[in-house]
């Protein structure tokens, strides 16, 4: 998964930037000492090489250079744009000394090259050395216990199906497998690490300095161990006392005839540098107990003031410049800054060759410059500043001489901000935090380290490429380790891009990271928890640093802890990978470590199905053993073996192996392989049905764990539980089964086992919602959440929270849809923090359902606005169609403000669905745009929509489609009074029926058309000749629908009516009306049953018989009057199991029929009992918005009652509907595919339904029939 801290730290050390100079600059004000000169001869900020001068220049004093113009001058170390001063070398003369920039020009100048940026290759090799964890103590038990393994001594479990634990860990408290040796050198060599300050090869100047500081800086440093060899312990202890002080003090200093060539005179005049100077010089003062040893620091000043007049009477330069140097330390020490600076002035008065010996001249002229500072002498402080600072900035591989440079370096970084110059910042930030580093300040080191970060990433003149110089984020994540920062420690140590790590360090990392998981979530800590699944990223490194040396046993360590993560989170695939390669790495070892990769190899290849190959693998090793005096391996075997052999079926071998197990750990006394083998003994049982006897060896295991309460035995202990209770499941003992269940939890919850805990509270929280228990399952489910938390699974505790926020939807009741709206507003949040912008989106979505089941319309419109905005940032054009028609779904499919809905399907669904030439979403968008405004009464604008659905259903190439969009233009017209267009549309979608009848329903939208094409051309084209023609054709297809004689009683009358009225007949009209009067008990019973359930069922008992009656006889006078069916569908009698009686066609249909439950010749009760359907109850309400709480696949539509279901049925598909999961959120996870496919090829109508048992009943009306006509139908019916 995305990691989190991955982007807070990339957003803190990158976004940042202005906040850490505003922070600096006011944390460190000061002047910046600079201002900017009239010419610049340097276009880049950090060059080498040579220059010329321009002009002539006299020195002022005598470490610069005299220039004559046209000297050639060779930079010495780096010449930086952002400082008035570098060092040179006259070419001539072989003179070195400051030069004034200003006095030069670039001749042979490059830039460093594109690979340092703004340091030396001396100084990245040094920085690349760095062991930032060197001090720290290293815990070698996190590494123990992630390497640490029992499989070659402890029995493992079966698993049945998926509801059993996947892994189960094995974790031995007194038997701790030891490293391996190779690992724990490295281990103990990590207080042997390099520090940020290494020895330079690098020809200059300042490299000798610095091989003396590492051989004679004998003190410790913080954090790091003393180390004495076995002859160092029994070494004489005169012998430590031969070697003399340094310095070897004569007892002379006092007389004023001591030997001028005394030893310590004639060391400390040396014209050059020597190493054995470095004590003096450096950071720690180390003179005072190196060169000095044989003084206190009290008597030392004043043998140094005899040295130093000593040596100015005589001459002696560099002895007196060097004792002045020496007295100036001591009274700085001592916080005597002006006696310190009256000897630091002394001996930079002396006139000697000050290059001579650079570390004196940089100490020199850093630590006055730092008392210039302290005393806020301005006047001298310029000058020095710069030379100070030419010696710290342009000389690689600086040893610091003083704490105090990081004053001086705060000015010069002030400087770099000023002037805007980052190379010169950079330098400044690397140095800075290298002599905070040294102090251990990490706290003051960190803000410098994160700038020097930022600079590296944006002076890298790659773009893509590797981070110039030096990636610092393996060491930034040590800084913030020690600083207690976990998130960032993780975020900068997955952002670390170096390929150079050692396979001591690739360790360290694993180390870091671990201890760092841990303080984000201590339950990692405990051992029934699983380790952090990133770990397994540098694990992967530190085995790609293990193959390129010759360490197999450390890359075969390696190996099994990536096999045992794999397994831990269900990888099985890539756990066998790791495996396979261990047990190759293992064959050239000795045959124990092999033994171990195997064995594991083998059970993983048992929980990945390939039982030929384990069997293949272990069958060998029990043959192995049998020689060896190893009964516990073989019981291992043998247990592995009898588990594969159960996924070949082969029950008799498998139980042979177990038995063997059994007696092996009888006789060794080994309790808990007895425990496990008779688990699996009744997991076999279970297996092959053999409940009962499951039972018994369940019972004996769940003895013997008992007697195990010491031992670390929990989870296999719940497993057998499980067992138990599925024992019971097969016999269906439900309470015994729930007995077993709620003791596996009590057990996990004793042992604090988190994981254990989240199985049993998942199938505990199943079994009750399947007991309908729901207020139980809730509670099962609310402590997966917390347990979720507690794991810090973000992803999971999303999943438990949505899955939780169903249930309480399922509720039904206003309060508990207001939890839900709690509980999704939390995964709501989960799923920003995670960036998943698709769920995110979703759950946008079902808040705002949500919020408009309560009736919060215009939270209900911010959420889906919401939802939409989300769809549109991911760029897919497909998910944000979805989106915007399920926003307008919650309006189009509620009571309260329909229209609403236009604004998501207009200007969302229908442009994204034009924009990719989605035709079926467009024609599904269309339909639903039409009957939205047809509801509302925009007749004039619903026209428009139906036109446009009928020019796309031909494309859709869908026969339904195109029929449906005919149908329901065919009820625009009709609505707008337009009777011949009507007419000419509902023939239109007749002539494209299918040409047999799938089933003798689909005969009522025959009837329903018919009925309606009749009644319109007699009362309003006045033509009864064609109305009687339509009516035969519905009276033939009300025939086939023997499940309606309502229908059928209609048409008779208005048959007999037209043969009464419009064209007599006599004969024909007493015909049709002797036939409806033998209909009319059979309505009175149905119409009876409409008031009361329980007497529908007893109408229906009571009129089976009297429906067969009056069937045949209908038929048979039908033939007889020679009512024959005109041209139509040849209705053939089918019943496909797919077919429901809500209008729903089989899959395989491409005309599916359409469920007109009610017309215009609809009777009373039908519309009272539909109008008793639509109340504004809560529970009615939700099933309306719920796209998932409803299981009709329904669309219904409350309208005013003018008119029947009739023109709603036929004008809306059922494409509206989606696929339900029985709540809300259910919706949500089906949305890889079109809800709507299905929909298209099915029935275009809206249906009327009533479900039996106190189901959810539903009927849609329109209002586009007159008041008139529907009058006249009903004085027909009465």
């Amino acid at each position: 998964e995305s990691f989190t801290t991955h982007n807070l730290s990339t957003n803190w050390l990158f976004n940042s930037t202005s906040c850490l100079v505003r922070w600096f600059l006011r944390k460190y004000p000061g002047h910046a000492g600079c201002s900017p000169t009239e010419t610049e001869h340097f276009e880049d900020s950090i060059v080498i090489g040579s220059c010329v001068a321009v002009a002539d220049y006299s020195p002022a004093t005598p470490d610069e250079l005299q220039l004559n113009q046209g000297d050639v001058v060779e930079i010495q170390g780096l010449l930086l744009r952002g400082v008035e001063v570098f060092i040179g070398k006259h070419t001539s003369t072989e003179h070195t000394g400051f030069v004034h920039r200003a006095h030069v020009k670039p001749l042979n100048a490059t830039p460093l090259d594109k690979h340092l940026v703004f340091l030396t290759e001396e100084e990245k090799a040094s920085l690349a050395q760095v062991n930032p964890c060197a001090s720290d103590p290293s815990d070698s038990s996190l590494l123990e216990r992630l390497f640490s393994s029992d499989i070659s001594s402890v029995y493992r479990l079966d698993r049945l199906d998926e509801t059993d634990f996947m892994y189960i860990r094995s974790r031995p408290k007194h038997d701790h497998k030891v490293l391996s040796s190779a690992r724990q050198s490295l281990m103990s060599e990590r207080s042997e690490g390099t520090t940020i300050y290494q020895s330079s090869p690098y020809p200059s100047i300042s490299s000798p300095r610095l091989s003396f500081y590492h051989a004679h800086n004998s003190l410790p440093r913080e954090g790091e161990h003393l180390c004495f060899t076995l002859g160092d312990t029994f070494r004489e202890l005169d012998e430590f006392q031969e070697d003399p002080p340094l310095f070897p003090e004569e007892g002379s200093w006092d007389r004023e005839d001591s030997e001028p060539n005394a030893p310590t005179l004639t060391l400390l005049n040396q014209e050059r540098f020597q190493e054995d100077f470095l004590p003096l010089y450096d950071l720690q003062c180390s003179f005072l107990w190196v060169t000095f040893r044989d003084k206190t620091e009290d008597e030392l000043p004043g043998h140094l003031e005899s040295v130093r007049e000593y040596a100015k009477r005589t001459g002696m330069h560099w002895a007196h410049r060097r004792a002045c140097f020496v007295l100036g330390r001591l009274c700085a020490r001592k916080l005597k800054f002006s006696q310190a600076r009256v000897y630091y002035e002394e001996a930079l008065s002396i006139r000697v060759n000050g290059f001579a010996d650079v570390p004196l001249l940089v100490a020199l002229f850093t630590n006055l410059t730092a008392i210039y500072l302290k005393q806020r002498m301005n006047d001298k402080l310029p000058q020095s500043l710069e030379k100070a600072s030419a010696l710290i900035l342009c000389l690689p591989c600086h040893t610091f001489m003083s704490s105090d440079e990081a004053e001086l370096l705060k000015l010069l970084l002030r400087r770099s901000v000023v002037l805007g110059d980052k190379h010169l910042e950079a330098r400044a930030c690397y140095l800075i935090s290298s002599l905070f580093l040294l102090l251990r300040k990490t706290d003051d080191a960190l803000p410098f380290v994160e700038r020097l970060q930022f600079l590296s990433a944006t002076l890298s003149t790659t773009e893509g490429g590797p981070i110039a110089p030096l990636d610092l984020n393996w060491l930034l994540s040590w800084l913030y380790h020690r600083k207690y920062m976990p998130y960032l420690a993780l975020a900068s140590l997955s952002l670390d891009s170096r390929q150079d790590h050692s396979l001591e360090e690739g360790f360290l990392r694993i180390e870091l990271f671990i201890r760092n998981s841990v303080r984000q979530n201590p339950c990692w800590k405990d051992e029934t928890s699983l380790l952090p699944a990133q770990i397994v990223v540098y694990m992967q490194q530190a085995l790609a640093i293990a193959e390129q040396g010759a360490d197999l046993k450390t890359q075969r360590d390696l190996c099994l802890g990536l096999a045992s993560v794999y397994q831990q989170y269900g990888a099985l695939d890539k756990a066998v990978c790791c495996a396979q390669q261990a047990v190759e790495t293992g064959i050239h070892l000795n045959e124990e470590d092999g033994f171990e990769a195997s064995v594991l190899l083998g059970w993983l290849l048992v929980l990945t199905d390939q039982a030929e190959r384990a069997q293949s693998i272990l069958q060998p090793l029990l043959t192995s053993l049998q020689s060896t005096d190893s009964p516990t391996q073989q019981g291992v075997i043998h247990n592995l073996l009898a588990l594969s052999l159960r996924h070949q079926r082969r029950i008799r071998e498998a139980g042979w192996h177990l038995h063997s197990a059994l007696d092996i750990s009888r006789g060794s006394g080994n309790q808990r392989n007895q425990a496990l083998a008779l688990a699996n003994l009744g997991c076999l049982a279970l297996d092959v049905g053999a409940s009962l006897v499951a039972e018994r060896f369940l019972v004996r295991s769940l003895c013997l764990f008992l007697d195990l309460q010491e031992s670390p035995t929990d989870e296999e202990h719940v497993q057998t539980y499980l067992w138990l209770g599925r024992s019971y499941k097969d016999r269906g003992k439900s309470q015994d089964i729930r007995a077993c269940y709620e003791m596996g939890l009590l057990i996990a919850l004793h042992a604090k086992n988190l994981h254990s805990q989240l199985v049993v509270a998942k199938l505990l929280s199943r079994l009750y919602a399947d007991m309908l228990l729901y207020a139980q399952s809730i509670v099962y489910y609310e402590h997966c959440v917390s347990v979720s938390r507690e794991l810090k699974d973000k992803k999971l505790e999303g999943e438990c929270l949505e899955k939780l926020s169903s249930f309480y939807l399922s509720l039904n009741t206003e309060k508990s849809s207001r939890k839900s709206l709690d509980y999704t507003k939390q995964s709501l949040r989960i799923s920003i923090d995670l960036g998943k912008r698709e769920e995110e989106s979703e759950t946008w979505l079902q808040v705002g359902r949500i919020y408009y089941l309560i009736q919060e319309d215009e939270l209900a419109d911010m959420y889906l606005q919401a939802a939409v905005k989300t769809a549109q940032r991911m760029n897919d054009p497909r998910f944000a169609l979805s989106i915007y028609e399920e926003a307008g779904d919650v309006y189009f499919k509620g009571q309260r403000n329909r229209m609403a809905a236009a604004h998501f399907y207009r200007d969302g669904s229908l442009a994204f669905a034009r924009s990719i030439k989605d035709t079926h979403s467009e024609f599904r968008v269309l339909s639903k745009m039409t009957e939205l405004l047809m509801s509302q009464g925009e007749q004039e604008e619903a026209l428009q929509y139906a036109k446009l659905a009928v020019e796309i259903a031909g494309q859709t190439g869908v026969c339904g489609n195109e029929r449906a969009a005919y149908h329901r233009l065919a009820t625009v017209y009709y609505s707008q009074q337009q009777h011949e267009m009507a007419e000419n549309y509902y023939v239109k979608s007749l002539s494209l029926g299918p040409p047999v009848l799938q089933h003798p329903m689909e005969a009522r939208y025959y009837a329903k058309v018919y009925s309606r094409l009749g009644n319109l051309t007699l009362h309003e084209l006045k033509d009864a000749h064609d109305a009687v023609g339509y009516f035969q054709l519905a009276l033939a297809a009300a025939l086939e629908d023997h499940s309606d004689p309502k229908t059928l009683y209609i048409v008779y009358m208005k048959l007999a009516e037209i043969h009464g009225n419009h064209m007599p007949n006599d004969q024909l009209c007493q015909v049709y009306r002797d036939k409806a009067q033998s209909l009319i008990r059979v309505l009175a019973d149905m119409d009876s049953s409409g008031a009361d359930p329980q007497v529908l069922n007893a109408a229906d008992r009571r009129s089976n018989q009297n429906r067969e009656t009056w069937l045949d006889a209908h038929m048979g006078n039908t033939e007889r009057c020679g009512v024959t069916p005109a041209p139509g569908p040849h209705m053939t009698h089918t019943t496909p199991e797919d077919y429901s009686l809500k209008g729903h066609c089989p899959a395989e249909s491409d005309c599916p029929h359409v469920d007109v439950s009610g017309s215009e010749t609809d009777t009373v009760v039908s519309q009272s009992l539909s109008e008793s359907n639509l109340s504004g109850s809560f529970d009615t309400a939700k099933e309306h918005i719920s796209d998932s709480s409803s299981t009709t696949d329904t669309y219904q539509n409350p309208t005013d009652g003018k008119d029947s279901e009739f023109d709603s049925d036929l004008s809306m598909p059922s494409q509206i509907c989606t696929n339900h999961t029985g709540d809300i959120t259910g919706a949500m996870g089906n949305r890889d595919t079109d809800p709507d496919v299905q929909d298209e090829e099915s029935t275009p109508t809206r249906e009327s339904v009533t479900e039996s048992g106190g189901q959810k009943q539903a009927e849609s009306r329109n209002s586009d029939t007159s008041v008139s006509e529907d009058s006249e139908e009903k004085e027909v019916y009465l």
